[in-house]
């Protein structure tokens, strides 16, 4: 495997400025080096054998030893031939061929870490996040399963035995499964929380694969020899995780619940959790739908490019209006802010807003501007932005829904196991239970309709008559109470 060269011959470079100053220098380098590592260059080759030109090729001892200048790793490499002079020649012209057609030998670096390898891959995806090519939530999910995986290899029975990325094999992938399969963390990342078994076993173990399967590639350079077989290839999940849950059942919040939930609403509460419960929404998503999203027909959830927001699955989804959800959407909205739900201090009149905010386009506007001003752009300096411009349109963020849900279950004694998520648990199980079809409860989800090419030929053009079903159905009783609620709330108005 190739190796760093402790130093690289002089005379075989040329960086330097002039001939004459290059032979001068690699001379005397070349004096000093050559006896202290024993290297003595093969120069003179049999007859009729062509030398190569990129490699070069030395007899050190008993054995001979490759070096060449590596573009992908920026410095040069060295590669061990156990054998004669022909020997050493082939492998000579098969790195040689790679360097020519492919600009790497393909052989890596024999002495690269794993917190190397791990270093490089997360500045990759970092990089890919800045060119936005992918979330910077994604970043963050991949970074925190990859330290999972850093804290494994910092172990000194593994740092002796696995010192290298390239030594790895399957007895250390069945290791590191033992480690996190026993590894138990605090479920929302808090120091202060009672920590519990890791239940994303198989996904750290897949976010470690692309790791070393990026190593390998020639995106790379590549870091692993071309040799290199990722023995996280596979199935890579445990028996928890191929294990299958029963869903039999009701979810923890049942459609009794959540008619309660709404009847104890007030009014800020009923106007930011009716989408909520009402569309099966996600718990982020009514932080960036806009005034200009809702008309009396639909309400549109759709990313904002612009803005640098996507929404999850980059899927842009429109819901039908009821016209008591539309008047109540549309009755209490802030004139100054364009965003269509705002904090709770911005509601009720405790907080004003300094500078208003009449439209998304304006609220873009700013948001570039803000982008221009910074040298660098990275994509945490544009996420940092885009929740400053929310926070002082008024907007609100995950957190604040939270609180507002946590107030109103701890009014009712909810169960701990009863969370935010669980009402979007039970709009696809109504969804099901009133024979929506399957393509239209993905879309209306936000979910992907799937990759078989039937999806690109089915078009959803009766979305208001399939949602109907359910409201006329399952979701009748959810929409009874948010009546209920708007009246009861407009006679003591």
């Amino acid at each position: 495997m190739p190796e760093l060269a402790a130093s690289s011959p002089k005379h075989d470079s040329v960086q330097s400025s002039s001939p004459d100053s290059q032979l001068q220098s690699s001379a005397s380098t070349w004096k000093i080096y050559r006896p202290k590592h024993r290297w003595e260059r093969i120069e003179n080759f049999p007859v009729g054998i062509n030398p190569p030109q990129k490699v070069r090729i030395y007899s050190q001892s008993d054995y001979y030893r490759l070096q060449w200048w590596e573009p992908s790793a920026k410095r040069n490499l060295t590669d061990r031939v156990n054998g004669d002079l022909v020997a050493a020649i082939m492998r000579a012209r098969e790195i040689e061929e790679r360097l020519t057609n492919a600009r790497s030998s393909g052989l890596g670096l024999a002495k690269l870490t794993l917190q190397h390898l791990h270093t490089r891959y997360v500045a990759m995806l970092r990089g890919r996040s800045d060119a936005d090519e992918i979330s910077p939530k994604t970043l963050s999910r991949y970074s925190s399963a990859l330290n999972h995986f850093l804290e494994f290899v910092s172990q000194v029975e593994f740092q002796h035995q696995y010192r290298f990325a390239a030594s790895i094999d399957q007895p250390f992938v069945l290791s590191f499964k033992a480690f996190l399969s026993n590894l138990k963390v605090p479920p929302n990342g808090h120091p202060n929380a009672t920590p519990r078994p890791l239940k994303s076993v198989g996904y750290v173990l897949g976010v470690v694969r692309g790791m070393f399967s990026w190593g390998i590639s020639e995106q790379s350079g590549p870091l692993l020899p071309i040799e290199f077989r990722n023995p996280f290839q596979g199935n890579m999940t445990t028996r928890a995780d191929r294990r299958a849950k029963d869903l039999f059942g009701d979810p923890d919040v049942t459609i009794e619940m959540a008619c309660k939930f709404l009847q104890n609403c007030d009014d800020y509460q009923l106007r930011l959790f009716a989408p909520i419960i009402l569309f099966g929404l996600r718990a982020s998503e009514p932080c960036l739908i806009f005034q200009e999203d809702l008309d009396g027909e639909w309400l549109r959830v759709i990313g904002r490019p612009e803005l640098g927001y996507d929404t999850k699955g980059l899927r842009d989804k429109r819901l039908p209006m009821s016209p008591e959800l539309y008047e109540l959407l549309t009755a209490l909205r802030i004139e100054q802010s364009c965003l269509l739900l705002t904090r709770r201090s911005v509601f009720e009149g405790q907080y004003k807003i300094k500078e208003p905010v009449l439209s998304a386009a304006e609220l873009a506007m700013r948001y570039q501007s803000l982008c221009d001003s910074e040298r660098i752009s990275s994509a945490k300096v544009r996420s940092r932005f885009l929740r400053q411009l929310v926070q002082e349109a008024g907007g609100l963020d995950y957190d604040h829904i939270d609180r507002e849900f946590r107030t109103v279950a701890a009014q009712l004694s909810w169960p701990k196991e009863a969370t935010l998520k669980d009402f979007r648990h039970l709009f696809s199980t109504s969804l099901e239970n009133a024979g929506v079809p399957l393509f239209y409860r993905r879309y209306l989800m936000g979910q992907s309709p799937g990759t078989s090419p039937v999806t690109t030929y089915t078009h959803l053009n009766q979305l208001r008559e399939q949602h109907q079903r359910a409201v006329e159905s399952t979701l009748a009783p959810l929409y009874q109470a948010f009546r209920e609620r708007v009246s009861d709330l407009g006679e003591n108005r």
